[in-house]
């Protein structure tokens, strides 16, 4: 994955131009879940050039960026620049390199769609998150609304974790996985990896280029900030936030 980051002719800064309603959906739905929580070490693991990571500075005290491609760990040295108790470094999401039970934060937003197999990295957040420690989970979301509409409208069934090897025209060298998620098969995996599942929201709801030509962005952002918890009862988005505690696997021991 990371040679697709590190791709010449790749701008992930330049992708995320024009998204500002995802951009800020998701800051609401991190800034929702964390509340008036504070931290005394937090990382934000393939954060990429740190886009989320330096919304965490009012939450915790240090703040690592784990992030696997050279490329964006430099652009993260200027876009964090100036910040204190940031620190970057490399590290993948199945080996951060961090020590056991180092981490009372964990942020994980826009990674596990590169993940078709999403076990190890879960193991290796819980290995390094304190007991008692969060984790701020993003998935893609194979159960959203478009989906369910068009196998309501085709009669196919949705897949479970469909993968979809991407590529863009002027990345010829490289493809990268991104797979959706059913949620009940994840959340049960993070159940069984340790963690006690605290809140779910949907976020980016109203993901749609004709919506967010014909809608002012203030108005489209109050309406997901109303319903973030309230369609995240029923997977409705195309992106799911969950808020996980680490607890121990095996108390009675």
């Amino acid at each position: 994955m990371p040679a697709h980051y590190d791709d010449r002719s790749f701008s992930y800064d330049r992708y995320w131009q024009g998204r500002q309603y995802e951009h800020q959906s998701e800051l609401l739905a991190i800034s929702r879940l964390l509340a008036d929580s504070r931290f005394s070490v937090a990382a934000d693991i393939g954060g990429g050039y740190g886009r989320l990571t330096a919304f965490l500075t009012p939450f915790s005290k240090q703040i690592l960026l784990i992030e696997p491609s050279v490329k964006q760990r430099r652009m993260g040295q200027n876009y964090l620049k100036g910040l204190r108790g940031i620190t970057i470094s490399g590290g993948t999401i199945q080996k951060t390199g961090l020590p056991d039970a180092s981490l009372d934060l964990v942020l994980v937003v826009r990674v596990m769609h590169h993940l078709p197999d999403p076990a190890p990295a879960l193991s290796e957040i819980y290995r390094v998150l304190k007991p008692g420690g969060t984790l701020i989970l993003e998935f893609a979301n194979s159960l959203n609304f478009k989906a369910r509409l068009r196998s309501q409208l085709t009669g196919q069934p949705i897949l479970p974790a469909p993968l979809d090897r991407r590529s863009s025209a002027n990345i010829r060298r490289h493809t990268i996985p991104f797979v959706n998620h059913y949620p009940s098969t994840l959340l049960k995996l993070l159940s069984k990896t340790g963690f006690q599942i605290d809140r779910v929201l949907s976020v980016s709801n109203f993901r749609s280029p004709l919506l967010k030509r014909l809608l002012p962005q203030k108005f489209l952002l109050s309406l997901e900030k109303y319903l973030q918890p309230r369609l995240g009862k029923i997977y409705f988005g195309p992106s799911i936030f969950i808020k996980a505690t680490k607890i121990d696997k095996y108390p009675n021991l």
